[in-house]
């Protein structure tokens, strides 16, 4: 049996799709408990690729979504999918509307906007308009999904708000706009009658390489960069906003590149401040940073500052500032400061990082987590603030 007979079948079927679906749990417990592919197969033998490969996205989507032990997914929906928190983010900021998504794959985000929305899912790969169907049945969504080309339907899209999270090349260095699958801009060409767009982008790509209008969106999960979403002037006139969760930290503003310089001999303050990533994609640490701080490191992705002021609401990480060494020999140090853990927060190549970790750490026996910053011309060892 293919794939999309043994899908259609569990959509035919409500007997078939919970033995189905209590097997496919039955295959991740196995795996949970160290149990081989060869072996599990040996109980599980039916369509055994299938269900095996349905067991692992499971658990690779455990985290990511509260039904995920009903859901069917393959490998690259089990990657790309909206996590439930984002997608839930997204549908009340576009509640009310007509969606209509080009290329809704396995679903999610169209069945977290129908919570709110009339949302119809268009998908042109026939396995995946099937999970979606599949996928929608846990949420009692009332999202509507149709097997087709989106550039063939006649159907008339004034008044809808376009949402695509198109494919994009795994592991491909440069994010384009002529790289995504669908294409959003020819998308807009055929259906110029769409009232507004809400595209999810490749978080990474470079602001010059967006050629349409309207607020940049960068979402983070704990502190993580996850998505970037690009809504249309006509939905929000916005410019570029960070969106923090799941604390649901928003700032909003006009972007703008910051520029600051770290110097040898800067003064270190008491504390050290790491804002959230998605301040820093979004342009907008001028609004977080303050004139007195000094900078400790600065890259295009990580800006890390010092100061003497505890800020108590700060949109990212703060660290209380124990020492400092010119070296990492620090192993007596992280003893007098009941040091168990280290984490280094700065860049060094993996295996660097896994030889340093190891030495201090097999060599601590405390409670604290410690993290070593570098700043120009020292290291900085610092605590946590939660």
């Amino acid at each position: 049996m293919n794939l999309y007979n043994f899908l259609n079948k569990l959509i035919e079927s409500e007997k078939y799709y919970e033995y189905i679906d209590d097997e496919i749990n039955e295959i991740v417990e196995l795996i949970h408990m160290g149990h081989s592919p060869e072996s599990i197969k040996k109980t599980h033998r039916n369509n055994f690729d299938y269900l095996f490969e349905f067991a692992k996205s499971r658990i690779k989507i455990a985290d990511k979504f509260s039904k995920y032990n009903h859901l069917f997914m393959d490998y690259y929906s089990s990657m790309y999918s909206t996590p439930e928190i984002i997608g839930k983010y997204r549908a009340k900021k576009l509640a009310g509307n007509k969606i209509i998504d080009a290329g809704s794959g396995a679903g999610m985000q169209d069945i977290m906007l129908s919570e709110y929305s009339s949302v119809t899912g268009v998908e042109i790969d026939r396995n995946r308009y099937l999970m979606a169907c599949l996928n929608g049945m846990p949420y009692n969504s009332s999202a509507t999904f149709l097997r087709e080309d989106f550039f063939s339907i006649n159907n008339d899209f004034s008044g809808y708000v376009l949402f695509s999270d198109p494919l994009r090349p795994v592991n491909s260095r440069e994010k384009l706009f002529s790289k995504l699958s669908p294409n959003p801009q020819e998308i807009l060409h055929v259906k110029p009658k769409i009232s507004g767009y809400a595209l999810d982008l490749p978080p990474h790509m470079e602001w010059t390489n967006i050629p349409l209008k309207g607020e940049r969106e960068y979402i983070s999960i704990k502190g993580a960069l996850n998505r970037l979403t690009l809504y249309s002037p006509s939905i929000s006139k916005n410019i570029s906003t960070a969106v923090m969760l799941p604390e649901n930290i928003i700032i909003t503003g006009e972007p703008k590149d910051f520029k600051s310089r770290v110097e040898n001999n800067g003064h270190t303050g008491s504390y050290i401040y790491v804002p959230d990533i998605s301040i820093t994609y979004a342009k907008l640490l001028y609004l977080v940073v303050q004139p007195e701080w000094t900078p400790v490191y600065m890259d295009s992705r990580r800006q890390i500052f010092s100061g003497n002021s505890f800020e108590k609401s700060f949109p990212g990480k703060e660290y209380s500032v124990i020492d400092y060494s010119n070296n990492l020999e620090i192993t007596s140090l992280l003893h007098d400061i009941d040091a168990g853990k280290v984490f280094f927060r700065f860049s060094m190549k993996p295996e660097e990082t896994y030889r340093y970790k190891n030495s201090l750490e097999k060599e601590l026996s405390g409670s604290k987590n410690i993290y070593i910053f570098k700043g120009p011309d020292k290291y900085i060892i610092a605590e946590e603030i939660n």
